[in-house]
């Protein structure tokens, strides 16, 4: 599996409800709200040079999540708008809604591809008590949140909350990059065997 950028050139890889999909932002109509998604993806690739990543398995696409500055993310929530100096994980979407481990992989994708942009937090809005039948679903689409469970487990912390719906951040400055190299892979540097005489 690897994970690409969401940017004008890998837009088609979403379907076309989420294509045009603007539900973060405020509330406008119909049409105008269509017309302003290529509008934002233009403003979030500027800034980030992508609005999200997306998780292939070969050409087959498994998940995406889709991220965009605070300022570009302003939707009335109840929590409060994001933080002016984070990033909000907009939302996520898999076809297999219980392959946890693919969301795992992906959020620590777009962590590190964030952290690479020198973006300061991530923050998200959650279900703070989803039922025990979303124990292994990081986002829950119907309500579009995701599962508060899950991000705790990645080291996000609550912010605020507003009855059910909590808002988490997740500090990217303090995350120490590490290599992703195996030792197992390094050449030793050890002469070759000798036969005795």
């Amino acid at each position: 599996m690897n994970c690409v950028d969401l940017n004008a050139a890998s837009r088609d890889l979403l379907p076309p409800d989420c294509a045009v999909c603007t539900w973060w932002q405020p509330q406008t109509a119909g049409a105008a709200q269509a017309a302003s998604r290529p509008v934002w993806e233009a403003q979030v690739e500027a800034e980030a040079g992508m609005f999200g990543r997306a998780l292939l398995d070969g050409a087959a696409m498994v998940g995406w999540m889709q991220t965009a500055p605070a300022a570009l993310a302003r939707r009335d929530l109840p929590t409060g708008p994001p933080s002016a100096d984070s990033y909000l994980l907009a939302c996520a979407f898999f076809y297999d809604e219980q392959f946890l481990s693919g969301f795992q992989v992906l959020l620590q994708d777009v962590v590190a591809a964030l952290k690479l942009r020198r973006v300061v937090a991530l923050e998200a809005y959650a279900l703070r008590d989803p039922s025990p039948d979303d124990r292994f679903t990081g986002y829950l689409r119907e309500l579009n949140l995701f599962n508060a469970h899950v991000l705790e487990g990645w080291g996000f912390s609550r912010l605020r909350t507003a009855g059910h719906v909590g808002r988490y951040r997740l500090e990217l400055k303090t995350l120490v990059a590490a290599p992703r190299r195996s030792r197992a892979a390094e050449k030793t540097k050890a002469e070759p065997a000798t036969i005795p005489a």
